[in-house]
């Protein structure tokens, strides 16, 4: 039986030792963290959406405004002056609408531009701001009983675990339950276990403290993705989050390109914010996702040039963990057949990665399509 190159046999040792601490990290964070709560639910929180607000998320916009009135919460809405549905959500008298002059900062852009105008007008230092993504209904109210708890002993921000929605694409819908996993593994570890947000914060139900956001300058520097940089804050000043219990429907792409050009966004910016973030924060980023991509794609290059039983049990543990989530999302998404498609997969992912790093300090900020 022929043997591999023995540095072939050293890169499959390196990506599966990697990418099995996903394993171990999973097991600690489900075994030894959970949410703490009060038995009030929070009076001091308030809903905040941004949004582009124009047809493209007209459906989905609408979608959340309507769900998340459950809440009982005020709900403000933040757009760009002459927006598309401007005219339309002035009617809308159950939302606060704010409208971010055009002559605004304009070395800012994206959502991080609306934020730091609502920042600058809006926010009180007594008051929890609940910032959501336009797509996002969230499931339960857990978040409001576990403010009570966390403002006495002094933490500043949180963050949920996303569950995907399904949009127009069944294969995107099943490659974002990756996102729930590292929800479950990475984010819980360090946003929850360890208190600190060492692998970034969801901008879907970010909750913030307003005295942080007023303390920290938030959001007051141009990002593509102004929830990683105002992790780096919350590290900067020491502040400290919890994972909550609530989840959040997180709508998926409508196309396999779209998911590729969100992804694109995400790694461009991470890259470009790279100078100003920790470097603790840099490495585990490292780790978590760009390691993680890049030895997914490599998974299937490496794995058949050997023939070390023993990587070859390394490697099955993490392969079935990543296996089972997509399974489990193309039974969530009733199209069984779509598990034929899980190989593709690391190579999708990983053209968000290439293409991310070709967008360098581009200034385009990618919106995509959440119509119905």
């Amino acid at each position: 039986m022929p043997q591999a190159d023995p540095y072939v046999k050293y890169a499959i040792t390196v990506d599966w030792s990697l990418l099995s601490a996903y394993l171990i990290v999973l097991a600690v964070a489900l075994a030894a963290y959970s949410a703490k709560r009060s038995p009030n639910k929070a009076s001091n929180a308030v809903l905040v959406i941004p949004s582009i607000a124009s047809e493209k998320v007209k459906d989905s916009l609408l979608a959340s405004l309507s769900h998340n009135r459950f809440l009982g919460l005020p709900i403000y809405v933040v757009i760009d002056e002459g927006a598309p549905l401007e005219s339309y959500l002035r009617k809308l008298s159950w939302i606060n609408l704010v409208v971010v002059p055009k002559d605004y900062r304009r070395d800012l852009f994206g959502k991080g531009r609306a934020l730091r105008y609502f920042v600058e007008n809006f926010v009180r230092p007594d008051t929890w701001y609940v910032f959501l993504d336009d797509d996002n209904l969230v499931l339960d109210d857990s978040f409001l009983y576990e403010i009570p708890y966390y403002e006495r002993y002094g933490y500043v921000a949180f963050n949920p675990i996303l569950v995907p929605r399904k949009g127009k694409s069944y294969m995107a819908f099943i490659m974002d339950f990756a996102r729930l996993i590292d929800d479950l593994s990475f984010f819980r570890f360090f946003t929850g276990l360890l208190r600190r947000p060492y692998v970034g914060l969801h901008g879907e139900l970010l909750g913030v403290k307003g005295s942080f956001l007023i303390q920290s300058n938030a959001f007051n520097e141009p990002s593509k993705v102004e929830d990683y940089t105002f992790a780096a804050k919350v590290l900067k000043f020491e502040g400290r989050t919890w994972q909550s219990r609530t989840k959040v429907s997180i709508l998926s792409p409508n196309s396999v390109i779209d998911l590729i050009r969100q992804r694109t966004r995400w790694h461009a910016g991470i890259l470009e914010s790279w100078r100003e973030v920790p470097a603790s924060m840099r490495t585990i980023t490292i780790i978590k996702s760009f390691l993680r991509t890049i030895g997914l794609i490599g998974l299937w290059v490496l794995v058949p040039l050997t023939h070390s039983l023993l990587l070859l049990l390394i490697a099955a543990p993490t392969s079935m963990a990543y296996w089972f989530i997509y399974v489990y999302g193309a039974k969530k998404s009733g199209r069984m057949r779509y598990i034929l498609t899980i190989p593709a997969f690391w190579i999708i992912e990983g053209l968000g990665f290439i293409y991310g790093a070709l967008k360098l300090r581009s200034r385009e900020f990618i919106v995509i399509d959440k119509s119905a």
